[in-house]
């Protein structure tokens, strides 16, 4: 099979939303593997997993309205905003089913669209997210997103090119920090680039209870990976995650930061590998997958 990609733009009410389709390597009884990225970031830090896996999976890599290659936008877009645009990806692709790998928000964002669309997703793994435990959780979240919300207003894409500064401030999501120049200023400079009353819009979403709702109506098989030295999303909460998705299980990845597929790339392929490969539907067939585009 050709080893090119294709991307495609998609004209939304809110403005372009930008997706790259990697074609297996080979034939493959799998259904195409969405891969949904975080706040702040975009899909380009997906590749290390991309590169890994080809030989078996399709993969769908969009950048989320707002972020990335997806800009301008013309309003906000919050987490719900989210999932109609990825709703939208895929009945342009013409998909009947698929995986879906969610990071952080992009975990979250993956929930919202698994309890909606059961007959959709055939396994969901969600990476370095965990549930709320109470409201008094969500309202210390909600105070901390207006903190960071007003500190966005300074941001500027030339600080990127500031390595001290972008080490800085990336190396508080590793446990530890890649050597890779590059990425390390490509991570930043997603971040500033981020449109920002979507971030504004997508942080406060994070603390609505309908996503602790969704979770309790997830039907796929799902596959939670934890991150011991996650940063961002609190170990303490992992339990409650396990208890609320019906179908759930674990695998924890020991010093790990909030980007296990970065720091560990040739572990959480594996992981993925194995989790997204224990069953295909019959009626997949075997042979690549063909999309609408």
């Amino acid at each position: 099979m050709s080893d090119q990609t294709q991307t495609i733009t998609l004209e939304l009410d809110s403005g372009p939303m930008v997706a790259t389709v990697f074609p297996s390597l080979k034939p493959t009884p799998h259904p195409p593997v969405l891969l949904v990225h975080g706040w702040g970031g975009s899909g380009r830090y997906w590749m290390h997993a991309v590169e890994r896996l080809r030989q078996r999976f399709c993969f769908i890599v969009p950048d989320l309205p707002g972020a990335g290659r997806s800009l301008p936008v013309y309003k906000s877009l919050d987490m719900f905003d989210q999932v109609s645009a990825i709703e939208s990806l895929v009945d342009h692709l013409n998909l009947r089913q698929l995986h879906v790998v969610g990071h952080s928000m992009g975990s979250g964002i993956a929930m919202l669209l698994a309890a909606k669309h059961p007959w959709l997703i055939d396994r969901l793994v969600l990476t370095a997210i965990s549930l709320f435990r109470s409201d008094a959780e969500r309202t210390f979240f909600a105070t901390f997103t207006e903190m960071v919300s007003a500190m966005m207003r300074f941001r500027a894409p030339w600080m990127a090119d500031i390595p001290p500064l972008s080490r800085q401030i990336i190396g508080h999501f590793f446990y530890q920090l890649p050597e890779d120049e590059q990425l390390i200023r490509d991570l930043f400079l997603d971040y500033l680039q981020m449109d920002y009353d979507t971030a504004v819009a997508l942080a406060r979403s994070a603390a609505d209870p309908a996503i602790n709702a969704a979770a309790h109506c997830i039907e796929a098989p799902t596959l939670l990976v934890v991150a011991q030295n996650d940063s961002v999303m609190p170990t303490s909460n992992v339990d409650t995650t396990l208890k609320t998705i019906p179908d759930c299980q674990v695998h924890w990845m020991r010093q790990c930061g909030h980007f296990p597929m970065i720091e560990y790339p040739n572990e959480y392929a594996a992981i993925l590998s194995v989790f997204l490969r224990k069953q295909a539907h019959e009626h997949m067939l075997i042979r690549p997958v063909e999309f609408a585009v």
